[in-house]
């Protein structure tokens, strides 16, 4: 309670829930206003291994919601908190970790403040301040949410105290409705002088919102074994911020920290982007500042830094008698200050574009005049050009003859207009970018009498796809319902993007690429690239299967010596659709046999037949209440003499037997015959040589609840 704390020193774990299995949860427990690591006077350090290790916890509370019931936990060498295999809600509220009670730190900077573990935990950790720990908050493997808000880490109440951890929060393997913040601002976690504020490891999506993130020495936020897009801001003006993320996506606005990583302390906007991804703020804008986007599925990226971007950078040498160049294009987002410098460190220019300076190697320097300002790579302009830079240029060929092919990103010299031409020399275009055009070689003219340039030859060339298809799965239209279907594979070399079927009519069916829900019948796949390239990627027949067919005319069925069972033999199934199942069905629609021959208790059945399309058949109701119980008649001898009466040993009644097995041996006990089942009878011959007269003797297995049949049986001559 309130100032009368348990105090827990020296050992493993002040509170320990071992790991078991079968698992017990630990359910609905709160612990609150204890001290765990320190001794009674809540200032000296008597560690534990762990303050609290609960494994197995639910819907439970580990300090309360005002301050004065959090648990002081301090001094642990492991952990502070550990969580094992948690469920529910678990609230880790108010307490204070790695910090005595004056909130003086007392390093450990092996152990972890908190650790999360459970894949249908939802914590939620909120109100605490953590410092000079490994890892402050470590969730790993929580799938069912978890909010981290409103805590202090790597700092204190005044948010200026450096309580460092390595690292202040560690998501790990926990990929669904995770929240660092809040919507609101009062939801904000104050994430200080850390060496990583925010590590994201094999997690996706975490929402990162509203924050205060500052002077954590290594960086903000930063991800392991994903990559996520940046806000960027191309514009800053004192009442204006813009820029171009992903589509219908948030981004947030921050005056960042006066430290060296730019990171986003002040939270001050927030903006939606929309379908193109097109953003602004229309607002006074008094501070350095950064962006942090958040993208629709609700992931967070890290915060924005000057950047400059040379893909399509221009270089024009001086030319036709000039003593100046010029550096142009460079893409640089995040700055409102350009500062070009000269090899001497001298500046010589303040503009995003360099011009009119002389031959010489510059290089740019842009930001917002902050620890993050970013520097470019060196650039040379020559003694002397021709006044034409095509390093960068962009030439995209035409696509299936659709007159769609561009040259662009050529610099020319003073901005001079270009007159474009084909290789006749027939004017095709006037402008920077020549576009829309087809195959063909082209190039430029600008500038006039002693000063005109004319470029190399550029060609554009004619793109062309073939879509074809390699392998097919074609399901046949059973049961004779609409319901065959084509699946493609794969394809040879291009993989289209648009799909139309057409039936043998012609008439459009389907624009997916699995068609599906057909009836028999020839389909043509005509593939496209979303452009101008289409053929006729292949032809398809859908078949139809046949129903199978309950074949009954060799049926024969059979009781038992109890007349307890029926059984039933000589059954077929015609059809090319096996596997076939089985049910054998009675009056009041039960299953009382699964296989094709029948062995149940005299009734009236019906057969049904389901194929591996799910096709069903049946038969009309067989009655088998009228059987008559056959029992084997034995004759006890037999005269295998030729004259066609007794030669052999017939007996009457074993079709009823199918199963039964026959053995007749002399009398020193060897056997001389033996049939499973009865399908040849014995004629009195071993091996072909007829047997000596005399008494021999038989044993008739019938394979039923009849049993075993024995007698003697005398052959006479």
């Amino acid at each position: 309670a309130p100032n009368k704390p348990n105090c827990f020193v020296g050992c493993y774990a002040g509170i320990l829930s071992p790991f078991v299995i079968p698992k017990f949860f630990i359910e609905n427990v709160k612990i609150s206003s204890n001290i765990f690591g320190l001794a009674e006077n809540g200032l000296t350090v008597a560690p534990n291994e762990t303050g609290i290790d609960i494994s197995f916890m639910k819907n439970g509370i580990i300090g309360g919601e005002a301050p004065e019931e959090g648990n002081l936990i301090t001094g642990n060498t492991r952990t502070g908190i550990a969580l094992g295999g948690a469920e529910g809600q678990n609230k880790l509220t108010n307490n204070i970790i790695g910090l005595d009670k004056n909130l003086n730190p007392k390093p450990m900077l092996s152990a972890k403040g908190i650790y999360v573990n459970g894949g249908a935990s939802a914590p939620l950790i909120t109100d605490n301040i953590i410092g000079v720990q490994s890892i402050a908050i470590h969730v790993d493997y929580v799938n069912d949410g978890f909010v981290i808000a409103r805590n202090k880490i790597g700092t204190g109440n005044l948010g200026t105290e450096n309580f460092s951890n390595t690292l202040g929060i560690h998501i790990n393997f926990s990929n669904t409705k995770g929240l660092i913040g809040g919507t609101n601002v009062t939801d904000q976690n104050i994430i200080a002088y850390n060496k990583t504020a925010i590590l994201i490891e094999n997690s996706y999506p975490i929402s990162i919102f509203k924050n205060s993130i500052y002077c954590n020495s290594n960086a903000a936020i930063t991800f392991k074994n994903q990559t996520l897009n940046f806000a960027k801001i191309d514009v800053i003006t004192t009442t204006e911020v813009s820029g171009v993320y992903s589509p219908n996506s948030i981004v947030e606005l921050f005056y960042t920290d006066e430290c060296n990583d730019c990171q986003g302390k002040s939270w001050f906007a927030t903006v939606n982007t929309d379908d193109a991804g097109n953003w602004k703020y229309n607002g006074a804008v008094t501070g350095k500042l950064t962006s942090l986007g958040t993208d629709a599925n609700g992931a967070t990226s890290n915060f924005s830094k000057p950047l400059i971007d040379d893909a399509d950078k221009q270089i024009i040498d001086p030319f036709c008698g000039l003593t100046t160049g010029s550096i142009k294009n460079l893409h640089v987002y995040n700055a409102i200050v350009f500062q070009w410098f000269n090899r001497a460190g001298q500046i010589v220019g303040n503009n995003r574009d360099l011009e009119n300076v002389p031959a010489g190697t510059y290089y740019l320097k842009a930001g917002q005049m902050g620890a993050c300002d970013v520097t470019s790579a060196t650039y040379t302009i020559g003694s002397i050009g021709n006044g034409i830079d095509d390093a960068n240029k962009k030439i995209t060929d035409e696509n299936c003859g659709a007159s769609n092919g561009s040259i662009r990103n050529i610099g020319v010299a003073d901005n001079l207009g270009k007159t474009w031409y084909n290789q006749q020399e027939t004017v095709v275009g006037r402008g920077s970018d020549l576009e829309n055009i087809p195959a063909g070689r082209y190039f430029f003219k600008a500038g006039s009498g002693a000063c005109e340039i004319t470029s190399p030859i550029y060609e554009v060339k004619n793109l062309t796809k073939a879509f074809n298809v390699r392998t097919v799965v074609i399901v046949p239209a059973s049961c004779g319902n609409p319901n065959g279907s084509i699946t493609i594979q794969n394809y040879q070399g291009e993989i289209p993007i648009v799909f139309t079927w057409t039936d043998q009519n012609g008439i459009i069916i389907s624009r997916n690429e699995k068609l599906s829900d057909v009836v028999p019948g020839s389909y043509t796949l005509t593939a496209s690239d979303g452009e101008n390239c289409e053929n006729i990627a292949g032809t398809f027949v859908v078949t139809a299967t046949e129903i199978p067919i309950i074949d009954l005319t060799k049926m024969q069925s059979y009781i038992s010596c109890d007349g307890n069972t029926v059984s039933v033999t000589g059954l077929e199934i015609n059809g090319s659709t096996s596997p076939y199942r089985y049910e054998w069905i009675d009056g009041n629609e039960n299953t009382v046999y699964n296989k094709l021959n029948l062995k149940a208790k005299p009734g009236r059945y019906y057969l049904k037949v389901m194929d591996r399309f799910g096709c069903e058949v049946k038969t009309d109701f067989i009655d088998f209440y009228e059987l008559e119980n056959k029992p084997l008649q034995v004759p006890n001898s037999i005269t295998p003499n030729g004259d066609g009466i007794n030669d052999t040993w017939r007996l009457s009644g074993v079709e009823n037997y199918p199963d039964a097995e026959f053995f007749v041996f002399n009398r020193n006990g060897a056997r001389i015959f033996y049939s499973k089942g009865y399908s040849k009878e014995f004629d009195g011959t071993l091996n072909g040589k007829p047997l000596s007269i005399g008494v021999y003797y038989y044993v008739i297995d019938l394979k039923t609840d009849c049993g075993k049949l024995t007698g003697s049986l005398t052959i006479i001559k």
